[in-house]
């Protein structure tokens, strides 16, 4: 029976892991989020699954986080930001955090008996440069500007990780997240999608780990092409904001944080 380790699990992305693993037999999950209580009240199902195991705590905890990834086929590295917050290290901290988490098991192990699982890393595809080519140029412009700490971030977590060539990964590189139900999706290193569901980017990115045991995705993005949209998924709006305060944020960084701290957002 595979078991997966989901870090992030509460986040969007990782509470739909959790969700849609859950609904598949004979897989044991492995749940790391910063607080117990919200997991539990996010996803209660888990809490009291006999196949799910939680653990709690900073990825900085190194020895916590070698137990969780400890035996495990699969990382599904969801821990991330959507706020393009000046500065921000979020995927290059976990990154690191994992790493070391696992040569701490290879040396707990052995070299000759420690097997590295996969990971699957939740990236963008606006930093796979194939991928980024496709889109309109103004587009293309205004997400390097309105996204640019995030990408930054993105970007030197891959270079890091690339740069270990013991660690299978697999770049899950999706367009625009938007909520919404499970419509549809293609796997495709080619073209990337404007917009997908959550939920689809989740079975995306278990057929990335699954797909001809584990081999056909690694050491490539991948794009989770979304096959459509439903009707509340086409007001923009929300977008539009985003976007605008990520502008400001590269353009204006101490007005970004000034209004951050009076609770704009």
């Amino acid at each position: 029976m595979p078991t997966y380790a989901i870090l992030g699990a509460t986040g969007s992305t990782g509470s739909e892991l959790v969700k849609f693993l859950l609904t598949k037999p004979k897989i044991n999950l492995n749940l790391y989020a910063r607080s117990a209580s919200k997991l539990a009240k996010l996803l209660p199902a888990a809490a009291h699954s006999e196949n799910v195991t939680i653990f709690t705590g900073d990825l900085s905890d190194g020895s916590l986080l070698a137990n969780c990834l400890r035996s495990v086929d699969v990382i599904f590295q969801t821990v991330a930001t959507n706020e393009n917050e000046p500065g921000c290290s979020v995927a290059l901290r976990a990154a690191h955090g994992i790493v070391s988490a696992l040569e701490l098991l290879k040396k707990q192990e052995g070299p000759t008996s420690f097997k590295c699982p996969t990971i699957v890393m939740l990236s963008s595809a606006s930093v796979n440069p194939a991928m980024a080519a496709k889109s309109p140029r103004i587009l293309k412009w205004v997400l390097e500007k309105a996204l640019c700490y995030i990408y930054g971030d993105l970007r030197e977590a891959t270079e890091y990780l690339q740069g270990l060539s013991w660690i299978p990964l697999v770049l899950a590189q999706p367009g625009a997240l938007l909520q919404g139900a499970s419509l549809g999706f293609e796997l495709s290193e080619e073209e990337p999608s404007p917009f997908i569901s959550y939920s689809d980017l989740a079975r995306a990115m278990v057929q990335m780990a699954e797909e001809d045991g584990g081999r056909k995705w690694v050491g490539k993005g991948v794009a989770a092409v979304g096959l459509r949209l439903d009707e509340r998924e086409k007001d923009f709006t929300p977008l539009i904001w985003y976007n605008l305060r990520g502008l400001l944020a590269a353009y204006l960084p101490s007005v970004w944080w000034f209004l951050r701290n009076r609770g704009w957002w």
